[in-house]
């Protein structure tokens, strides 16, 4: 069926059929991203994200990726709009930028954008942001911790155009295989993105009717207003009010132990919010700083996160919300700040907004996330003296939900990221992981305590390994929600094979040799409710199975 088939009927089913072959479209190229990369952090990994957009920029459609991504290929498409307006674009045209203060994120995201063309016009954009294992810079995988800018954390590329009429700019290509430790994974993983793209554009075309691309874009518009109407429905059900929250990473990585605050406010009048982060502090020396693209994702999944889960994900979800983030700060920095440690930061967040939230449906938001990822990468050289570069991402456990304990182990809010197989880490680089489990009582307690925190435990099999550490909740954990209790607290540890051990702090660099070990431990989720009341429930439950008897 065509679109042309639906015109006559103008209702709800036409759309929906709609909405769902875009949907088809952005999941088909998040399946390419993921089936044709070269790097296991995106093949394993899964840290790779796809979407539509209409050539304003506004979304159409993503994959079910990782929502970080999501939130910030709209200011990174418009970073690309601003230098090359779609108007401009013809067949074969290619485009990428990772600069952060051009609507990126941090220089290993990479976003490449198609343009979609019938008859010489555009009629919607493809769009795939992908993580690049390394982009060069002071340390192996391009996110140093001890980054103090971001001159210091690799190759930064505005907008620029990499093919014209399907031919790559060879010099352009050189330069980006020139800035890399690892070519061939460039080389695959640019490959992929580019299949990806290229395969939906032609998707997109096939949408449109024989009589031209004036219906397809009318609906383009409706499914963008329908989302907006629903999300305004379901602001207009928050109680009005002002909810505020306030949450601190441990430290940004320079000085270490001074806890880095950030604030939000959030106003709710009839259907409409405005998000406010002032009260966030300046941005900071070391590399936790975020550009305004990661307020903006956090935001979007909180205030998607308040609609039924029949609201398309489009442009239309940010409509009634309104923005607010000072500049200069650590959750919107300026040039030349730091920023590849800046998931830390989204982190805390989405941690905040959920915070605020929380303060106005206290019986229906879980407690807590753990709040943090650890983001790790290993570098050196094979014995042969080839470069290796792997990268892996460690979750912690969610909060406890209202009616049942949080999850051990996995990855929550903006992230979406697959632990790494033990195979895949060993094929990568000389490590062995040891052990991984998840820790015993991490959780904190409650009517429903938290989801479980993990150890990795991880052994070098060759000297003179660099890694690379990003983490946060070394210092305090979350508090639960409704009496429940916070979680355990994150650590990592350098076990040298000489038997003398290394506590360390959450972001940092060292050598590992040949028998040393690395210990990570990811922080738990927080608990749901009085502990008190899980004995009760835990009673009751014995009653109701016969395990317990009572005496009259």
């Amino acid at each position: 069926m065509s679109v042309a088939d639906l015109r006559d009927t103008g209702d709800s089913i036409s759309l929906d059929v709609l909405r769902h072959r875009l949907e088809g479209i952005a999941g088909e190229m998040q399946a390419t991203l993921l089936k044709s990369a070269f790097s296991a952090i995106v093949k394993e990994g899964m840290d790779a994200s796809a979407c539509l957009l209409t050539t304003a920029g506004e979304m159409l459609a993503q994959s079910e990726a990782i929502p970080l991504h999501l939130g910030a290929l709209v200011p990174a498409v418009a970073g690309i709009l601003a230098e090359y307006p779609a108007r401009e674009m013809q067949p074969g045209d290619l485009y990428l930028a990772n600069d952060p203060y051009a609507g990126g994120t941090h220089l290993p995201d990479f976003t490449l954008l198609a343009p979609a063309i019938v008859d010489g016009e555009v009629i919607a954009l493809a769009a795939a942001m992908m993580h690049h294992q390394d982009v060069g810079g002071m340390r192996a995988g391009s996110v140093p911790p001890d980054a103090t800018e971001i001159f210091q954390e690799g190759l930064r590329l505005p907008p620029v155009q990499l093919a014209r009429g399907g031919v790559y700019d060879d010099g352009l290509y050189r330069v980006l295989l020139a800035n890399t430790r690892t070519p061939d994974a460039m080389r695959g993983d640019l490959a992929a993105q580019h299949a990806a793209v290229v395969a939906a554009a032609a998707r997109v075309v096939e949408l449109v009717p024989a009589e031209g691309p004036a219906l397809l874009w009318r609906q383009f518009g409706q499914l963008l207003d329908r989302t907006e109407r629903m999300v305004r429905a379901s602001i207009a059900r928050v109680p009005d009010g002002h909810y505020a929250a306030t949450d601190s990473l441990d430290d940004d990585g320079v000085k270490v132990g001074e806890p880095v605050p950030v604030a939000v406010g959030i106003t709710v009048c009839g259907d409409t919010l405005n998000v406010d982060f002032s009260g966030s502090a300046a941005q900071v020396s070391g590399a936790v700083n975020s550009v305004a693209s990661g307020a903006l994702a956090a935001t979007y999944f909180v205030v998607l996160g308040l609609t039924p889960s029949t609201v398309a994900a489009n442009g239309g979800v940010m409509r009634p919300v309104t923005l607010t983030l000072p500049h200069g700060s650590v959750v919107n920095a300026s040039v030349p700040a730091a920023v590849n440690g800046r998931m830390a930061t989204v982190k805390i967040c989405t941690a905040v907004l959920l915070d605020a939230m929380a303060n106005a449906f206290p019986d229906r938001l879980p407690a807590a996330n753990a709040g943090m990822s650890a983001v790790l990468v290993f570098g050196g050289r094979w014995p042969d003296g080839r470069v290796f570069v792997s990268s892996e991402i460690v979750a912690g456990g969610s909060g406890a939900r209202p009616d049942a304990d949080g999850v051990d182990g996995i990855s929550t809010d903006i992230g979406n990221a697959m632990n790494m197989p033990a195979e895949a880490l060993e094929f990568a680089a000389p490590m062995r992981l040891v052990s991984s489990h998840v820790r015993a009582d991490s959780g904190g307690q409650g009517r429903f305590r938290g989801g479980l925190g993990v150890r990795r435990a991880y052994m070098a099999l060759a000297d003179d390994i660099s890694v690379t550490h990003r983490s946060g909740r070394f210092s305090s954990a979350p508090a639960g929600l409704a009496g429940g209790e916070a979680g355990a607290i994150s650590a990592a540890e350098i076990w040298r094979k000489d038997g003398t051990k290394e506590r360390l702090s959450s972001k940092f660099a060292a050598l590992l040799q040949a028998g040393d070990q690395l210990i990570v431990d990811t922080c738990g989720g927080s608990g749901h409710g009085s502990p008190a009341a899980r004995a009760t429930l835990a009673r009751a439950r014995d009653l109701l199975d016969g395990k317990v008897t009572v005496r009259e």
